[in-house]
């Protein structure tokens, strides 16, 4: 009797073969094919169910399972579900997509507990652990990461730690958005806008009110440059399609559900700085 992968590297060859056939030939094969695989799934999944019946038939039916023909034509058969990572698994998968930003600060993270249903419990380790901006490393890092990769997780506690004996060296949190700079507070137009290219966007300036607003340098319509736009009574209007958004707020009086997201702004030493946050 041939072994499993013998007959497997036959089969190989067989369709080589065929592969060569005109296509007449190739269409009545894969009609007999498909219909042998048919009859084959069908009783298969038939034996399944009557097995699944019986008192000790999943055990049974696991114990058949391990043998590697029979594992090897059911899942041919699609009647295997692959194995699926267990929630902790998918958690350390989770982690390790941040781990490289955490090491370039010389810390790390690990996880503590997964408590069901809905809660993984992590600790910060090295400089994470105790760092004044640990908050926003857990928050814009770890805490997204697990959350978007496990659909379970819904909440995200840090286990708290002994704090490392010396703040030395601390850069901050490897997910903290910068501070850039775009410019004198004085070239920001009162009522005017101003468009300041940054490393991460072009952005709009202007001040309403004494206070000065940024926005994306783009209409939220089609996304074309806001900065030729025509501004009356606090409102830019799109050079291209007529588009118009209120420059205090940034809500678009076109339509309501496209408004211009605004960015964080602070103005110290009487330099403007920008946080490009999207």
């Amino acid at each position: 009797m041939s072994d499993l992968e013998t007959l497997v590297r036959d089969l190989d060859r067989l369709e080589q073969i065929v592969a060569s056939w005109d296509q007449t030939q190739q269409l009545t094969v894969q009609a007999l094919r498909e219909a042998v695989e048919s009859i084959q799934k069908e009783a298969f999944r038939r034996i399944i169910a009557e097995v699944k019946q019986s008192p000790d038939g999943m055990a049974a039916l696991r114990e058949a399972v391990g043998d590697p023909w029979v594992y090897s034509v059911l899942q041919f058969h699609g009647l295997l579900k692959p194995p699926q990572p267990s929630v902790e698994e998918r958690i350390e998968q989770a982690l390790e997509a941040v781990r490289p930003r955490l090491k370039s600060h010389e810390g790390n993270v690990e996880l503590v507990a997964f408590v069901a249903p809905d809660e993984a419990q992590i600790r910060l380790t090295g400089t994470c652990n105790g760092c004044a901006f640990s908050d926003i490393t857990v928050k814009l890092g770890v805490e997204k990461a697990i959350i978007e990769g496990v659909d379970e997780i819904t909440k995200v506690t840090v286990i708290e730690g002994r704090a490392p004996a010396s703040a030395d060296g601390v850069k901050g949190s490897p997910f903290a958005i910068p501070w850039e700079d775009a410019g004198p507070v004085t070239a920001v137009p009162a009522g005017g806008v101003i468009a300041t290219e940054l490393d991460k966007a072009s952005v709009l300036l202007t001040q309403m009110g004494g206070e000065v607003k940024a926005y994306p340098n783009a209409c939220a319509h089609l996304g074309m440059p806001l900065e030729m736009g025509e501004v009356s009574d606090g409102v830019i209007t799109c050079s291209y399609h007529g588009f118009q958004f209120r420059l205090d707020t940034g809500e678009c009086l076109t339509t309501p559900e496209i408004a211009l997201p605004s960015y964080p702004v602070r103005v110290q030493a009487g330099r403007v700085q920008v946080q490009v946050t999207t």
